[in-house]
This record gives C-alpha cells, sequence and structure tokens, in this order.
C-alpha cells in the first residue's frame, strides 16, 4: 500500500511539471506508442515524463448521453426559432493549437469588424483550439495587450474544437496548415462514433487564403516570439479578415441584408 502511495505521489509530481503552453508540435499528435511506455515530453525547456497507454483516452472524449439528449434538444429548438425569424446567423470559427494567441485575436479582429458593420445579429462567432490544454483560460496577456494597442478587446476563453462545432459553424478557419490537418484528423475520428455531416471537412479553410496585402501562406504561433510576433499576427489577421468579411456578405445575401 506504501508503494502505490508513493507510485500515485511520483506520477502527480511528474505531471505537475507540465506547463500550460505545449511547443507547436506536440507530442499528441504521434499516435504509435507501444502498449505502455515511458513518454518524456519537453514543454517549455523542461521535461516531464509519464506513462503513456497504447489507446489514450481522446481529450475530446463524447459526453454522456444524455448530455448529447439535451443538447439535441436545444439545437432543436435553436432550429426552429431560426426557421420562424428566417434569420440564421452565419457562423465563423477561428481555429490554432491551443486558443490562447492566435485564434482569440481572429475572432476579436473579426467581430470588431463585423460590429463596425452593424451585423451583430447576423454573425455568430467564435474560436477553439486543436488541443485542450488551456482550456478555461484567458488568451495570452501579450497578445491581449498587443491587440488593445489597436482599439482590438481580446476576451475569448480557451476551448478545445469539438464535434458539433462541424455542424453549428459554416466555417472554419485554421491558422496554419498543422491545424488544418488536426481538425480533420478530428473529424474523420469523431464521425466513427457520431453522425456528422460528410460535407463538414469543405468548411475548412487556411486563414491566410484570405489575405490580400499579405503573401503568407500561414499565421504563425507567436508564444516563443517577441512583441514582433505579435504584430504580424494581428497584420495577417485583419488583412484577412477583411477579405473574409467581404466574401461572407457577398455570397451571403441573408447576411448582408
Amino acid at each position: 500500500m506504501v508503494a502505490a502511495a508513493l507510485a500515485s505521489t511520483s506520477t502527480a509530481a511528474a505531471y505537475s511539471f507540465l506547463a500550460p503552453n505545449p511547443t507547436a508540435r506536440d507530442p499528441v499528435r504521434r499516435r504509435t506508442p507501444p502498449l505502455v511506455t515511458e513518454t518524456n515530453r519537453h514543454v517549455h525547456g523542461r521535461t516531464a515524463t509519464s506513462l503513456r497507454q497504447a489507446r489514450p483516452r481522446d481529450q475530446f472524449v463524447n459526453p454522456p448521453r444524455p448530455l448529447f439528449a439535451a443538447a439535441a434538444a436545444a439545437e432543436a429548438e435553436e432550429m426552429a426559432a431560426e426557421a420562424s425569424t428566417g434569420a440564421k446567423p452565419f457562423a465563423v470559427l477561428f481555429v490554432c493549437l491551443g486558443n490562447i494567441c492566435r485564434s482569440p485575436a481572429a475572432e476579436a479582429v473579426f467581430r470588431k469588424l463585423v460590429n463596425k458593420r452593424g451585423l451583430d445579429s447576423k454573425f455568430l462567432i467564435d474560436s477553439a483550439g486543436t488541443i485542450g490544454y488551456h482550456e478555461g483560460n484567458k488568451a495570452d496577456s501579450r497578445m491581449i495587450a498587443t491587440s488593445k494597442k489597436r482599439g482590438i478587446e481580446v476576451t475569448s476563453i480557451s476551448r478545445p474544437i469539438k464535434p458539433s462545432d462541424f455542424r453549428d459553424f459554416d466555417l472554419i478557419l485554421a491558422m496554419d496548415r498543422q491545424n488544418y490537418e488536426d481538425i480533420l484528423s478530428s473529424f474523420e475520428r469523431w464521425q466513427q462514433k457520431e453522425p456528422l455531416p460528410d460535407s463538414a471537412p469543405k468548411k475548412v479553410k487556411l486563414m491566410c487564403s484570405y489575405c490580400k496585402r499579405h503573401t503568407e501562406s500561414e499565421v504563425p504561433d507567436p508564444y516563443y516570439g517577441g512583441a514582433k510576433g505579435f504584430e504580424k499576427v494581428l497584420d495577417l489577421l485583419e488583412d484577412a479578415c477583411e477579405s473574409l468579411l467581404d466574401e461572407i456578405l457577398a455570397e451571403n445575401a441573408n447576411v448582408s441584408a
């Protein structure tokens, strides 16, 4: 019993060394572990050792069925309300790795543009991460401060992307190619567990595909960079969001009306 307690304490201590932000290429994406293996994770220059099972529990695990039933009922009510008013908001979801730097800023930039044109009621805007390490946390303080200098208020709370996002959102914007691939991988995994529209992957686009003034193909992760990194992110997001909004309004008469 004493040995078991010590083992439990050791495992807990190992996990306590995990810093709040993963590296840009987190080991969670490598899905070829043996039955049980000792894994070293390098986070913010520190190493934490943990035991990892061959089939780790999905971090985006499905909630209990009663919650699905409640969610389905709520969704049915929302659809009925929209049908009666004929005004379904256009839903846009911005996604990066941890949902504390790029995607919260993208959400804030796009929300400001929508508000400036008086179209708040026409849009549903949110952001998420491909991993859930920062779930419940505010955005990175450096991103909040840098955005505020431009009159952009970043207020979102981090959350991981979830299966219902593929039903609820009309457009899902990935900040970089790895985010894009991870989003599609999550869709394929979740589609085996619950009904999701086959057309959902077509909703996923790269954020920089909407840029007009910049030639970058990805929004770089500024987490380990200096102030210029955060400024660059905002430059790209402001460019992309302006074009994004114009395109949505041009292609959706019910939104611009």
